[in-house]
């Protein structure tokens, strides 16, 4: 291991106290959701889209001032275009494929190992929420891969291998999706480790972050094509008679 000054630590310390304190709050917000039916669209409240910005701009700035560069983080924009067709291309089709795997997993084991409530709380009810949804995505999804793939597999590097890395990175992603069900954990681990792997592949996050996105839109539009409705527009009895479907 190369010899390491007080500015990797730094890099290693505040990005280990990002995953913290965003693991506590994703719990946090999971756990209300299973005893609080939310009155609007979850994922387009302006205190979480604030709050959820600001971290980005956190990130941004944690890895240029303390970051190995811009390229070990795969923020280089010489390919982008490519970058974004690879991932959007690979994002879609692993989509597919989880698609059925958890039509697999319901008909092996029963509808309770998948929940969609998470889903069904962020599923937009009309056109205009359709694209404030769509828009709102894109920073989560940001959020997600400077955390989970680009700062920690880019800017560790010194520290531990990142191809050793992101399999404890792939499981904590998995493990915040808890309250989508035993799919919901394993289906996002496997995610994990997908756009982890073409992170390293690429060296590229704008490959990973198309994949994700991808993936989050196409986990909407099969949702609404399945006939699943918005939570917030279930009648209380509806609720009642399924409280975590």
């Amino acid at each position: 291991m190369a010899a390491t000054g007080g500015t990797e630590w730094a890099f290693a310390g505040i990005l280990f106290a990002l995953l913290i304190l965003v693991s506590i709050a994703t719990a946090r917000s999971a756990a209300l959701l299973q005893r609080y039916t939310p009155p609007g669209n979850m994922l387009l409240g302006w205190p979480d889209n604030i709050v959820r910005i600001v971290a980005v701009v956190g990130c941004v700035i944690l890895g240029v001032t303390l970051g190995p560069g811009p390229q070990v983080l795969g923020w280089g924009i010489e390919n982008l275009g490519r970058d974004l067709a690879v991932g959007a291309l690979s994002g879609l089709l692993f989509a597919t494929v989880l698609s059925f795997g958890a039509w697999l997993v319901v008909r092996l084991w029963g509808p309770e190992v998948v929940s969609t409530r998470m889903v069904q709380s962020i599923l937009p009810v009309d056109r205009r929420e359709w694209v404030g949804v769509l828009a709102a995505l894109l920073p989560a999804a940001l959020l997600e891969e400077l955390l989970f793939r680009s700062l920690p597999l880019g800017g560790l590097s010194w520290l531990i291998s990142p191809w050793l890395l992101l399999w404890p990175l792939s499981l904590l992603f998995g493990l915040l999706h808890w309250p989508q069900g035993g799919w919901g954990v394993a289906g996002a681990t496997l995610v994990g480790i997908f756009l982890s792997f073409l992170f390293l592949i690429t060296g590229s996050l704008w490959a990973a972050l198309a994949a994700h996105y991808v993936m989050n839109v196409h986990q909407l539009v099969a949702a609404k094509r399945a006939g699943l409705a918005p939570l917030r527009a279930l009648s209380p009895s509806a609720l009642r008679e399924n409280p975590v479907a």
